[in-house]
């Protein structure tokens, strides 16, 4: 629905209101799953391999509900995180198609009504990872790292950050680490692991996580191709130019190589066939749909990344369900 964008939200109804701001954290799409990825992998996959080191000591609803935090917290922070966002790239958006008659773009929510909202989810979803990771310096690490990241993220659209080979990708992808990080000592925090211990182990999910991003979200971005090469927005496709295609590949490429990192420790025969089988043949269908000539085709391989996804959260619960037989 596109409300009136002359009228004070002061004069809209209440639920109207209420659904602007969920608008604005993306509530109302499947983005938002796209933050969940990364901390219920590595809550998932470590409650397996803890379940198989040490099944008296966790349970399954322990694992289960460590998942469940951890993907809450990603929710909700990467909702404030969209608010940033939109305010930062408020005058980019009222220029673009796909994003002119978004909540802060089109004047339907104000900038203070913003804001408050951004702050009370920063605040709930620090008090949720708080609940999950009884460990100060992974915690005080993951906020610190995840609000640096979030802030910084829309300037990286930026054309000053092009001398820089900063892309505003490499911060999306660079968050996983803070997010796996957590989701893996929300997993082991009894035995309290150093920082830097935690962040050992969890650098083979950590740099899927990263390629993945850079992959899915630089088809994303290329949408909107035309509208950002007017308005000079600095994305990872215009470092691949002409040769999108193949970038593109390229980088799912590398994310099937780092599934293979992920998984050969894990020693799943099951995850091999749902994870990495299953996501082997729908890559090849996605290079084939891709075409530079139909930016929307960037739309597609997005959407299917999230199934994708979502299946692969499936195939993480069952391989628990599996450990804890």
């Amino acid at each position: 629905m596109i409300m009136d964008s002359e009228k004070p939200i002061s004069s809209l109804g209440f639920s109207h209101a209420c659904w602007s701001l969920i608008r604005l954290s993306r509530f109302d799409r499947y983005n938002s799953l796209l933050a969940l990825f990364p901390s219920i992998f590595t809550t998932l996959l470590a409650g397996a391999l803890r379940l198989r080191q040490n099944p008296n000591e966790v349970s399954l609803g322990f694992v289960f509900s460590q998942a469940l935090k951890c993907a809450l917290h990603c929710y909700v922070f990467s909702g404030a995180g969209m608010v940033w966002n939109d305010w930062i790239d408020c005058d980019i958006d009222a220029k673009v198609e796909r994003t002119k008659n978004r909540p802060l773009a089109s004047g339907q929510v104000r900038v203070s009504h913003a804001l408050i909202w951004m702050a009370i989810q920063y605040l709930a979803a620090g008090a949720i990872l708080r609940s999950a990771v009884d460990n100060p310096s992974v915690l005080g690490f993951a906020l610190a790292f995840e609000t640096i990241g979030t802030a910084w993220y829309p300037f990286g659209k930026r054309p000053a950050a092009r001398k820089w080979y900063i892309y505003p990708q490499f911060v999306l992808g660079a968050l996983g680490l803070p997010l796996v990080v957590s989701g893996w000592a929300a997993i082991y925090y009894p035995e309290r692991l150093g920082l830097l211990e935690s962040i050992q182990r969890a650098l083979p999910l950590s740099f899927l996580m990263f390629i993945w991003t850079l992959y899915y979200n630089t088809a994303y971005s290329y949408q909107d191709v035309g509208d950002d090469r007017k308005l000079d927005v600095h994305s990872m496709y215009v470092l691949a130019g002409q040769n999108i295609h193949a970038f593109i590949v390229a980088l799912g490429v590398l994310v099937l190589g780092n599934i293979i990192w992920v998984l050969v420790d894990v020693e799943s025969t099951w995850l091999w066939f749902s994870w990495m089988g299953v996501w082997t043949i729908a890559y090849f269908s996605q290079f084939h749909q891709f075409d530079p000539a139909r930016p929307e085709t960037g739309g597609f391989v997005h959407k299917q990344n999230v199934k994708l996804g979502v299946w692969a959260v499936f195939a993480c619960m069952v391989e628990v369900l599996l450990a804890g037989m």
